[in-house]
């Protein structure tokens, strides 16, 4: 079974190495041709909160190269799944450069590889089936605590769990070996708890409730997670966000769980010391995925014919933090 993970962030470079570690045929295809001859050269090192390697995967243990190259290589040695892992806002253009240009070539349904999306925010499923018609398609929800400190490490701040499950009507594969029950299997093997899910849709759900509320404010703050629990002032804005997003959800007919703010409070706590993706984004100077998150509750608001003022404004007021922001 040939695993291709698209993008080579700290989730493709985490996953890539522990998968090739416990023996899988694994291919890791980067933005830049810089990255990919790091790799190369140089394999990939795990690192643990105290510093110290955790892992080095050497280069001989997995193929590597950019995303133009992946189409090529797939055609001479097809693979059965494909891991989308870059940035939300980096989806559509990774996809057409590399799975994309397959669409033409298999026209069989058979042939076709699973894609599981392991992304933040909301709506990129419904753009990646028109790129991909017909091609079974999977989300995956993940706690995997990771940080990419150079083009070849990655920082491993915890181990989480990871649930995978089939969005929309799956094809009808032909063999036991092609089932996602098999790549749930691997991945738990190479050392990850992954669960197959068969309500994706509400861990979505409930993975943009929780974002909508603690990146933006920590991004616009510039604090950790756990920081957002240090004021009632802090706390009531925190509030102000899930009220009008559950609001949202309402409105939409999408179901939350009633629990929702404990649980909120919970992953402040939990991950006291991690910077949001969102934060780090701001700090590099680089768009952050304020669009697919807040934004998402904006636009989820629309299609119920309400409004979601807040989210609107935080939205743009995250996107004025950075002149690159688009």
């Amino acid at each position: 079974m040939i695993i291709d993970l698209i993008g080579g962030g700290s989730l493709g470079l985490l996953f890539g190495s522990k998968l090739a570690a416990s023996g899988v045929d694994v291919r890791i295809w980067c933005r830049s041709a810089e990255q990919a001859g790091e790799l190369i050269s140089s394999g990939i090192s795990i690192t643990n909160t105290s510093g110290t390697e955790a892992l080095r995967v050497d280069p001989e243990s997995f193929t590597t190269g950019s995303l133009g190259e992946f189409a090529e290589e797939w055609r001479q040695r097809p693979g059965r799944w494909i891991f989308l892992m870059t940035k939300q806002r980096d989806v559509e253009e990774a996809i057409l450069l590399s799975a994309g240009r397959l669409v033409k070539d298999m026209p069989e349904a058979h042939k076709l590889p699973g894609l599981v999306c392991f992304q933040n925010g909301y709506g990129h499923m419904e753009r990646l089936e028109n790129i991909l018609p017909g091609w079974p398609l999977y989300a995956a929800v993940t706690t995997e605590g990771a940080k990419r400190i150079a083009m070849n490490e990655v920082a491993y701040a915890g181990a989480g769990t990871t649930w995978i499950g089939a969005v929309g009507q799956q094809p009808k594969w032909g063999t036991a070996a092609e089932q996602p029950e098999n790549m749930i299997k691997m991945l738990q093997k190479a050392g990850f708890s992954v669960i197959l899910s068969n309500d994706i849709d509400r861990r979505i759900h409930r993975k943009l409730l929780i974002n909508s509320v603690i990146n933006p404010l920590t991004a616009l703050w510039s604090i950790r997670n756990g920081e957002l629990l240090a004021s009632e002032q802090r706390m009531q804005v925190m509030r102000l966000l899930l009220d009008e997003a559950i609001a949202v959800y309402e409105a939409c007919g999408i179901p939350w769980e009633d629990d929702i703010w404990e649980q909120i409070l919970e992953v402040c706590a939990s991950t006291a010391n991690n910077t949001s993706s969102m934060l780090k984004d701001v700090q590099s100077g680089v768009p952050t995925e304020v669009d697919w998150i807040n934004g998402s509750i904006t636009a989820l608001a629309a299609k119920g014919g309400t409004h979601a003022a807040s989210h609107e404004l935080i939205t743009g007021l995250i996107k004025g933090l950075t002149i690159r922001e688009e």
